[in-house]
């Protein structure tokens, strides 16, 4: 054991390191600044898609053959600016994490960003010139938001660290003072996507974001959009707690590009197209792992918590199953993982890896063979219990694929659940 936590120290220290980097947290804090916009459009694009057979026969009828349109336009200019949102909360929160006046840092990078995308549209034969386009704009450009707004915020912060800054005299206000404080790091920041935006330009007659799309976004969307990538995802979310290391460090990464996987389907379903693999429909996405794979919860714990509320012997586990069933509905299951314990304990790691896998499994095959439609741009707040998440995301087919992770996740769990409560109840009678 003294081996195990040796290597569970290391491990811990190495990724805290890592998860501990101002890149990885403002990434991290920058996506979550965002969420308001993706869950207010989700309201939207819910009421306009909603999953039941006669609906738009029902809104049709109360507002019009036109009725989606004010719908689409407010869930279309939330999901489709994604990546512009990005590049400045992204840069805001750089800046905010080095302790220097952070709104300059994310307006530059939000400006570094549009100088680094297409700013032309092209339809058949017809380009417009001096456009932002909604492609960029939203899940397409996110590699490219991310890239810069951390370049930015790298380039602004050090610039002020080494002192380069205009100094105003000390009754000059401090809004004033903040403003000539932001033109050298913020000039040399803009510079520095001048060069990119140049060079590119005449070098490789793209943006950066084509580029990075191409080389970067298009890979690790692919990758992560697998069922090799799913797979490993959710073994490496395991890893983690099993060792008692928080995944948060994975998802902040993983999460923009399961996103983008969504807003990608989601382009498909604006154009008409059904979502199938053979039309190039994501069949991961954010939705997929947050909503199914870790339902309730790091390593789908659901079942373990059923079975010590229901099947437990011994007090110690019926307490805890007790005490933990309300959070873990509303998936908060580290009640769970340090109280059962998941963490360190090797004699529940056969169903702490299978019953994640066996969840991604029926999700994913679910999904490409239509059973549930593939997801989209639509999100729920991650403290939505099970069965309600399903039937918002994916109808009622939704809500019984979640029932059916739940059974095989208390059925994964259970012999293992019961070897070690026959133990604390002897314990007990001891």
């Amino acid at each position: 054991m003294n081996a195990l936590e040796t290597i569970r120290s290391k491990l811990e220290e190495w990724i805290g390191r890592f998860a501990s980097t101002t890149a990885i947290n403002a990434l991290k804090n920058g996506v979550i600044a965002t969420l308001p916009l993706t869950m207010l459009g989700s309201i939207f694009l819910l009421i306009s898609s909603f999953p039941l057979s006669n609906w738009d026969a029902i809104m049709t009828g109360l507002m019009g053959p036109d009725w989606k349109y004010p719908f689409t336009q407010i869930s279309g200019n939330t999901f489709d600016i994604i990546a512009m949102a990005s590049a400045a909360s992204i840069g805001y929160q750089y800046a905010k994490l080095k302790g220097v006046e952070p709104f300059a840092c994310g307006l530059i990078s939000l400006v570094n960003f549009l100088a680094l995308i297409p700013s032309s549209v092209t339809s058949g034969e017809v380009t417009v010139n001096n456009v932002i386009s909604k492609t960029w704009s939203g899940g397409s450009g996110m590699a490219t938001a991310i890239i810069v707004a951390l370049v930015t915020g790298w380039i602004y912060t050090s610039v002020l660290a080494k002192g380069w800054r205009i100094k105003m005299p000390e009754s000059v206000p401090k809004g004033v003072s903040d403003t000539f404080s932001a033109l050298i790091p913020g000039f040399l920041s803009i510079l520095a996507a001048f060069v990119v935006c140049a060079v590119l330009r005449f070098a490789a007659h793209a943006s950066l974001a084509e580029i990075l799309v191409s080389l970067l976004q298009v890979p690790l969307q692919g990758g992560l959009g697998s069922l090799p990538g799913l797979l490993i995802l959710t073994v490496l979310l395991s890893l983690f707690w099993m060792f008692g290391i928080h995944s948060s460090v994975v998802n902040s990464i993983a999460n923009p590009i399961l996103r983008a996987n969504g807003l990608a389907n989601q382009a498909l379903l604006d154009a008409g197209v059904a979502l199938t693999a053979a039309n190039g429909a994501y069949m991961v996405t954010y939705q997929t792992r947050s909503n199914f794979v870790t339902m309730s919860g790091a390593c789908c714990t659901i079942g373990l918590v059923l079975a010590m509320c229901f099947c437990a012997k011994s007090k110690q586990y019926r307490s805890l199953g007790r005490l933990a069933l309300v959070p873990t509905l509303f998936n908060v299951n580290e009640p769970v993982l340090f109280g059962f314990p998941i963490v360190l304990n090797f004699g529940m790691a056969i169903p702490v890896f299978l019953v994640p896998i066996a969840s991604a499994l029926m999700t994913y095959f679910s999904c490409y063979f239509g059973l549930v439609r593939p997801f989209a741009a639509i999100e729920v707040p991650w403290t939505t219990p099970p069965i309600i998440s399903g039937f918002i995301l994916g109808g009622w087919r939704g809500a019984v694929l979640q029932i059916a992770i739940i059974v095989v996740s208390f059925l994964g769990y259970y012999p293992f659940f019961r070897k070690q409560d026959a133990q604390a109840f002897q314990a007990e009678q001891e």
